[in-house]
Formats: C-alpha cells, structure tokens, sequence
C-alpha cells in the first residue's frame, strides 16, 4: 500500500516545530524537502488506514483542515503567519549584550 502524500505550503524551516508536534500526538508521519521554485518547503507521508490517518481525520475535522492545524500550531509557537511558507527569518544577536547577561547570570548563581 502507497503512503498517502500530502504537499504542504509551509516551509521545511519548521520541519523541527512539526516533528514536536508530531511527537507529541503520536502521529507517524514523515517529513520530506520538497523545493518548489525559490522555497523549500514540506511533503507529509503517512499510512493509510492507520491509527495516524485515523488521528490524522479526526483532528482535521475539528480544525477545519490538517494543513490549517499545522499553520494554527505554528502561529501559537510564535510564528509570523506571513512568514509560514517562507521559512525562518534570521535573528540578529548582540554578542556583547549576551557575554554580559551571561556574566550576570554567573554572578547570580555564583560562579566566577
């Protein structure tokens, strides 16, 4: 039997968000790079007709849609709607600011 495949538009930088997620509701579901154009993004495989597709049918129904749920899961993990089928935007780090709060922070617990 031929997993059923699922092309998603959201984009393979949150492919590690999704496996948490994945983990969590015991869902078997592999993830696969997919490139289309410029953009990366995932293809979802699982087993028809098992506990996955089952627990896969349930939980679409009661959020209007498998690949919705992802988009609502990853909003609620702090994820830019906008930014869902682009991918990740870089974050820029102040490496002095963080050697200080890190020196703070052994001060506090006392190391020196």
């Amino acid at each position: 039997m031929d997993p059923i495949k699922c092309e998603t538009c959201i984009s393979w930088g949150y492919v590690d968000l999704l496996e948490i997620f994945f983990k969590a509701n015991s869902l078997d579901i592999t993830c696969e790079l997919r490139s289309q154009g410029s953009r990366n993004l995932i293809t979802l495989y699982y087993e028809e007709d098992s506990d996955t597709a089952y627990s896969i049918t349930f939980l679409s129904t009661k959020h209007l849609g498998f690949e919705n749920m992802l988009c609502d899961y990853l909003v609620k993990c702090g994820i830019p709607s906008a930014l869902i089928s682009i991918g990740r935007t870089p974050i820029k780090r102040d490496m002095n600011k963080l050697e200080k709060d890190w020196q703070e922070h052994k001060k506090k617990i006392g190391i020196t």
